[in-house]
């Protein structure tokens, strides 16, 4: 007899990964949400031979993204006129 499967990983965890809540404004619609992504840091030998670390974000849904800070969309509307807020208020 088989045992049932155990627990999963959680979705759009990542190994090792920061936790980070970005709140977010739309200035064109006026919605506001928040949105959480996983902070990857990691060091790239090949991209850069100096050996920097390197930062990607994971979305709630486990896709890698662009920055939050800087290509924010407007899930309401699609504008880019996003301004980033403190998360909570």
């Amino acid at each position: 007899m088989t045992e049932p499967p155990g627990p999963g990983p959680v979705p759009g965890a990542v190994p090792g990964a920061v936790p980070e809540t970005f709140a977010f404004a739309c200035g064109r619609c006026g919605k506001a949400w928040e949105s959480t992504f996983q902070a990857v840091f990691f060091i790239d030998p090949i991209a850069d031979p100096d050996l920097q670390s390197t930062q990607e974000y994971v979305d709630e849904a486990g896709r890698a993204v662009r920055s939050p800070l800087t290509d924010a969309v407007c899930p309401r509307c699609g504008s880019r006129r996003v301004r980033i807020t403190a998360p909570g208020s």
